[in-house]
């Protein structure tokens, strides 16, 4: 059984307030979240990505420090970290797709909080993380072959996955509520058969 989100705070908004503020109109979206980013998270990958991509795609990198945002290049668009989540929520909303270059995550959130938002995933094969889409909700590709990653971006560019079924997914399989509930049932098994 997996955490779960809380699905009345990760949920879709209207997007077009942060593409406003950051002036992305219509560019195709690609958000990353990671808190701290690190090499490990995929930060090094996020960089080079960036250099892949064309000028109709935007890079927006949420949970960065001081010292990240100061390096970042020009074109993408750095956020410090945020304990507001429901300016997370719009965040991932306003994407087009969200995607997590992790190298090493047991069952990363992002995953399931971009899902909560209708937004798509685009992760590498890390650990849990594929668990958390199916192929009419996200695409998994292989550590480090950004090559792929680019080719699944332009796939969904061209072919978008529905917003719906991302949101669907994370009804079904990862409210909170519900996981919370099939822990306490397990809890109350195995209390119970002792």
């Amino acid at each position: 059984s997996h955490n779960g989100v809380d699905l009345s705070v990760f949920k879709p908004y209207e997007g077009s307030y942060y593409r406003k503020k950051y002036g992305i109109n219509d560019k195709f979206l690609i958000i990353g979240v990671a808190s701290p980013w690190s090499k490990r998270k995929g930060l090094d990958d996020f960089l080079r990505l960036n250099e892949l991509l064309d000028h109709n795609y935007k890079i927006v990198l949420v949970g960065l420090n001081n010292k990240q945002l100061s390096v970042l290049p020009n074109n993408i668009i750095g956020i410090k970290r945020t304990s507001n989540v429901s300016e997370l929520a719009g965040l991932y909303s306003t994407a087009d797709v969200f995607v997590n270059l992790t190298y090493s995550d047991n069952f990363p959130t992002t995953n399931i909080e971009a899902l909560a938002c209708g937004t798509p995933v685009i992760t590498y094969k890390t650990g849990g993380s594929p668990e958390a889409v199916d192929n009419k909700t996200g695409i998994v590709v292989e550590q480090g072959d950004l090559n792929s990653v680019v080719s699944a971006i332009k796939q969904m560019r061209i072919n978008p996955l529905n917003p719906n079924l991302c949101r669907n997914r994370a009804e079904l399989l990862f409210d909170r509520k519900k996981c919370y509930k099939e822990y306490l049932d397990i809890f109350e098994e195995a209390v119970i058969s002792h």
